[in-house]
């Protein structure tokens, strides 16, 4: 069996480049049928390629909503053999179908599978192995299995993994082998805080991870493609250059982001679901209005996937109550400047449009895109628009007939997948998401093979807010996807505390940001703006901001692995945790990075919860806590809101009592092992922040 994984950062090109090697195969009659699954939006790229390879012929389109006709189409390729085109949706509900367990082939042995090809287009889509998804679609046997992919690694090195076990299961073992040899010491490794023997060790880990994928990973940049593409050798791609627009929160966003701070409710969320409350958060960064009554309705636009039947109930009440508090002081008489991104995206769009740019505007939310279209509207930009809501032959023929407006209003989800907009040549980001890849993906609507301007893309950052906090764990797993593909040490911007800490008010105030400091202090050599971009980094500066980043700098520096003695005995520590190197030394990184056998060795699972708690928390601290929250309980309307009816208030009282018990009269310390537990952070919080 071959298997090949086919990762590329232009994925146009590696759709070509597969429906060629396709065509190749049935034209030399090596192969007699093919699957091919992509998002409902790319299936017309493939139709169009797999006919300009001679494929026509041969393509059966089962994606259809008839059942009866996706059928037909299914026996077809079955039988005569050829290409089945579907989606992700169609195999998790038709695998048994396509899997052709009804099917005998009297030409083919019981040992060959029935497809020969199985061809994942934005493959990352099965990085979660225990979705239905990815399920459905491993239960279908191949001879030959490829992924395409500009994006094998958005949240965590467990993603790559995953990819590879559907395609090459061989390779990096199963999942927990995987995790103690790999992705553990890389994470330590990658920490602004790690020793030099994590560091070490974590580059050691990376390089033979690099090795070990090497012949089944293919990964193409654009300036590559372009070069072998474009036959003109004096014909460059256009540059991109992205920078960080860090904006100050409005007198009205910074009074509803301290007052829900300081609620009951939040501290409530922060024992339990912490998700709840960063939801509430983000919308503020956005815009009040979306949390005023009518607003409140759609808050949980673009995080309901996320939540959970409980989580949900929470986020609800947290809206109305914020609601409640914006009424009382009459915030709906007060305009969109309320808003320090609209304000912002105003005075730019003034600019741009002048100066005859197409400009892209991307929100996670259709709400933040109606308000933002109210207030283009209002000034007469004419505009087009894509969302959820556009039928895809719609956002089609829009695609094709415009842009024929300066201003494309689109939703990350939907028009950062499959579409190119070539004739734009400005991106606005107006809201940061978890997953970094999701904001590369609508950059890369506009700076395609195709573009002949410079693009230039804005990310909209609040100082001192949730959103920096975001940012800091986009930059996180950015220096991971570099470190487990490219072949140079990456530089460590932040440690797992500074991207823990999500719910405080920022000391330095909110017209500050800590992190543009940080990456001024590590970058400001390197700038090299041209005149334009000069002289536009100046215009911002003049509409009020705090300050730019210039993101695209980010990883272009390259780290010194420190140099580390075998003999040496360093103390490793990672996080909260320490962990010792035996007496018979380190041998290599790989085999000793974390040795479950090791004596010394107390894994974080293990480790007292007693110490977790008493180790953080003065008495006064926890007598706070159990205050609070039995105000909170208190309030019989707000617990009667809540799905448990406070159940889980009473449950965290009670273990904060014990908690209080424990650390007025403490163990004996001979008899607590030598290990240094993690924060009192709750799993909750840690699948908030891998997300």
């Amino acid at each position: 069996m071959l298997d090949l994984h086919f990762l590329g950062s232009t994925s146009t090109s590696f759709l070509t480049k597969v429906s060629a090697f396709l065509a190749g195969l049935f034209h030399s009659r090596l192969i007699k049928r093919a699957l091919i699954v992509a998002p409902k939006t790319l299936l017309a790229h493939w139709m169009k390629e797999l006919s300009v390879v001679g494929l026509s012929e041969k393509i059966r389109d089962y994606s259809g909503t008839n059942a009866t006709s996706r059928r037909y189409e299914l026996e077809h390729v079955l039988k005569e053999g050829g290409v089945l085109l579907t989606t992700y949706d169609i195999v998790r509900n038709n695998s048994k179908a396509i899997r052709g367990d009804w099917f005998t082939d009297g030409d083919e042995s019981e040992e060959d599978n029935l497809w020969d090809y199985t061809v994942l287009d934005e493959g990352h889509i099965i990085k979660n192995p225990k979705t239905q998804r990815s399920k459905s679609i491993s239960d279908i046997q191949s001879s030959h299995r490829i992924i395409i992919s500009g994006t094998p690694i958005q949240n965590n090195l467990k993603e790559l993994w995953a990819l590879f076990n559907f395609c090459c299961p061989d390779i990096l073992g199963d999942k927990d082998v995987f995790k103690m040899r790999y992705e553990n010491p890389i994470l330590r490794g990658n920490d602004k805080n790690a020793s030099d023997r994590e560091k070490h060790i974590g580059s050691t880990v990376a390089k033979e991870l690099r090795e070990r994928i090497k012949p089944y990973f293919l990964r193409r940049l654009k300036s590559e493609v372009f070069c072998e593409d474009d036959g003109a050798k004096n014909v460059k791609l256009s540059k991109k250059s992205e920078i960080i627009v860090w904006l100050k929160l409005t007198a009205c966003q910074r009074q509803l982001y301290e007052a829900f701070l300081n609620s009951e409710l939040v501290h409530a969320s922060m024992e339990g679901s912490p998700l709840a409350a960063l939801t509430i958060l983000k919308k503020i960064c956005d815009h009040p209005l979306l949390l005023t009554k009518k607003g409140a309705e759609g808050v949980l636009e673009g995080m309901d996937s996320m939540l959970n039947r409980e989580e949900v109930s929470i986020v609800e009440a947290m809206a109305m109550s914020l609601a409640n508090m914006t009424d009382q002081d009459s915030i709906l008489q007060i305009d969109h400047n309320m808003s320090c991104k609209i304000s912002f995206i105003m005075s730019l769009l003034e600019n741009l449009v002048q100066e005859g740019h197409v400009v892209l505007i991307f929100s996670q939310t259709r709400k933040m895109l109606n308000l933002i279209q109210e207030a283009i509207t209002c000034e007469g930009y004419k505009f087009l628009r894509i969302d959820g809501t556009t039928k895809i032959h719609e956002r089609e023929r829009i695609v094709k007939e415009g842009p024929g407006a300066p201003i494309f209003l689109l939703t990350s989800q939907v028009g950062g997948l499959g579409l190119t907009l070539t004739k734009a040549d400005r991106v606005i980001v107006v809201d940061p998401a978890w997953n970094p890849s999701m904001d590369n993906q609508s950059v890369d609507r506009a700076y395609r093979i195709g573009q002949k301007n410079d693009v230039l893309v804005y990310r909209l950052m609040t100082c001192g807010t949730i959103e920096e906090k975001i940012y800091k764990m986009q930059v996180f797993k950015g220096g991971l996807f570099k470190t487990a593909t490219e072949h140079k040490e990456q530089t460590r911007y932040f440690s797992q505390k500074d991207i823990q800490e999500l719910f405080r008010l920022p000391e330095q105030g909110f017209d500050v940001s800590l992190t543009q400091k940080q990456l001024q202090e590590e970058h400001d050599q390197q700038h090299n703006m041209n005149a334009y971009l000069m002289k536009h980094v100046e215009f911002l500066q003049r509409l009020g901001i705090a300050g730019v980043s210039h993101h695209s700098l980010l990883f272009s520096k390259t780290a010194v692995v420190p140099a580390v003695h075998e003999n040496d005995k360093i103390q490793s520590v990672t996080g909260n945790r320490i962990v010792r190197n035996s007496e018979s030394g380190w041998s290599n990184g790989t085999e000793h990075a974390f040795n479950p056998n090791d004596k010394e060795f107390i894994s974080r699972r293990y480790a007292p919860k007693i110490l977790a708690s008493s180790s953080t928390a003065s008495p006064e601290d926890i007598e706070s806590k159990i205050k609070r929250l039995s105000q909170t309980l208190g309030d019989k309307a707000l617990v009667a809101k809540l799905p448990d009816s406070g159940d889980k208030i009473r449950k965290q009282i009670s273990e904060l009592r014990q908690q209080l018990h424990t650390v007025n009269n403490p163990i004996p310390a001979s008899s607590i092992p030598e290990v240094i537990s993690i924060d009192d952070v709750t799993e909750e919080l840690n699948k908030v922040i891998l997300m």
